[in-house]
């Protein structure tokens, strides 16, 4: 097994890729990051070939992700990712985004539990405790996850939606990504040319699944920042805080 501490791809951004806004939207900052994550933990022996004999799967349980800049058409970029700190019952892993130049472009953390396949409950990982090796003394700079609480009604606006066939993924449950779609839909296309997503939290609760009807919660924090939650009738299945920064004149600012 190759003891590598930290780990990176390059990636070039196609236009198919970009947003409205010409740039990298923070939904595929997201799937990279779950892509390059499982490719670190793969070549650790600790990916889902390995864990899957054990009855366990990884499950993201908080991501945060903060951006000072966001890559535009046709622009190559690197993601890195190390691991801060684990025990027996999640791992803690960040990533840094780099452009061409070497600009820092955003730094992302991440907290990353064992799941029982079979029951859907949290699991003890048992060869987690090899990795005492491959912990980095690298910090990542931005701070951790806020605690996320409960949203009233009062100051919120809510819409419905019941959750299909496409947003669902291999484990036959809403992808996570897709919660982070469903929230950004809450804004109308104007309010995305005037704002950029500064920092994107999100904590997920319970899963969810096709034909689930839910109520997609969003209150206004003020300092252009918003508390999110969606949830079912029975449990909450995630909440966000989004921060969002004005856009200066340009497609992709600063």
């Amino acid at each position: 097994m190759q003891r590598v501490k930290e780990y990176t791809e390059s990636y070039f951004l196609p236009a198919g890729e970009c947003n409205p806004q010409q740039e990298m939207p923070v939904t595929l900052v997201a799937r990279r990051i779950i892509d390059i994550a499982t490719m670190h933990a793969n070549l650790l022996d600790v990916g889902y070939a390995r864990l899957v004999e054990d009855g366990l799967t990884w499950v993201l349980s908080r991501l945060s992700i903060e951006m000072y800049r966001y890559p535009g058409i046709n622009e190559s970029y690197s993601l890195s990712t190390w691991i801060e700190g684990f025990n027996r019952h999640f791992s803690e892993r960040n990533f840094e985004l780099t452009a061409e130049s070497g600009e820092v472009l955003g730094h992302c953390r991440s907290v990353w539990v064992p799941i029982n396949i079979r029951r859907r409950e949290s699991g003890a990982l048992e060869a987690l405790e090899s990795l005492s090796d491959v912990v980095s003394e690298r910090r990542c700079p931005i701070d951790k996850q806020p605690r996320m609480t409960a949203l009233g009604d009062e100051g919120t606006r809510s819409n419905d939606y019941r959750f299909r066939y496409c947003d669902c993924d291999f484990n036959r449950h809403v992808n996570a990504v897709r919660y982070m779609e469903l929230y950004l839909n809450q804004w109308d296309m104007d309010f995305h040319d005037e704002y950029r997503i500064k920092r994107f939290d999100i904590s997920y609760q319970h899963e969810a699944y096709c034909g689930d009807e839910v109520k997609v919660k969003i209150h206004d924090a003020g300092d252009d920042t918003y508390l999110c939650e969606i949830a079912g009738k029975e449990s909450v299945h995630t909440r966000a805080r989004i921060i969002y920064t004005k856009r200066n004149n340009s497609n992709n600012d600063n």
